[in-house]
């Protein structure tokens, strides 16, 4: 009886308002940051018939103050996601872990940019500098520079393709070059999130 009143609902929504109106509806509903009073503009009805649709349709989901403070941390994720450096390290980890697995870690006004958390982890997210007397561009060195915060792991970006992933142990106190050739102790690391694996880990030199 529900599925029937709902699927009436629906047909004299759509007979209204247009095809696929019912589904555009659902999805502003699902974007915090889009106002009752865009989707009131947009069907032509007031904020409070906006919001008797909202409950109607989506009983549990999240209204009011609640909806308000979503939308400002979607603009939070979004300026972390404009951040070129952080950009490049989410691109390369997105793969590797499933959705949810990459762990923002909070702050006052927003989340940290050079931190985060992996599967229980934490990871520095740095840039490797590339060395100006390197041997050639087919041999290319850089500065990897340790972490001073108790992290676990370093992330470094060698350039918008390439990265290394390292366990912090496997990092000198202070620096290192990395020589990129097949010999590098470190190349093991590149472009992997293999560290991970527990093996990598507890037999790194």
């Amino acid at each position: 009886m529900q599925s029937d009143m709902t699927d009436h609902w629906l047909t004299i929504f759509e007979d209204r308002y247009g095809p696929g109106s019912y589904e555009q509806l659902l999805t502003f509903f699902n974007r915090p940051c889009v106002t009752y009073a865009e989707i009131a503009e947009r069907y032509g009805v007031t904020r409070e018939r906006v919001r008797q649709w909202h409950l109607q349709l989506l009983p549990d989901a999240p209204r009011g103050h609640q909806r308000q403070r979503l939308c400002l941390v979607y603009n939070q994720k979004r300026r972390l996601l404009e951040d070129p450096l952080f950009r490049s390290f989410y691109q390369h980890a997105r793969p590797h872990f499933p959705p949810g697995g990459i762990e923002l870690i909070p702050t006052r006004d927003g989340f940290r940019r050079r931190m985060v958390r992996l599967a229980g982890s934490t990871v520095a997210i740095k840039t490797a500098r590339r060395q100006s007397a390197a041997s050639g561009p087919e041999r290319p060195a850089y500065t990897l520079t340790n972490c001073s915060r108790p992290v676990d792991f370093v992330y470094f970006r060698l350039t918008p393709a390439d990265y290394l992933l390292l366990p912090k142990a496997a990092i000198p106190s202070e620096r290192t070059t990395f020589l990129d050739t097949p010999l590098s102790k470190y190349q093991r690391f590149k472009n992997t999130f293999g560290a991970f694996s527990l093996d990598d880990v507890a037999h790194v030199s």
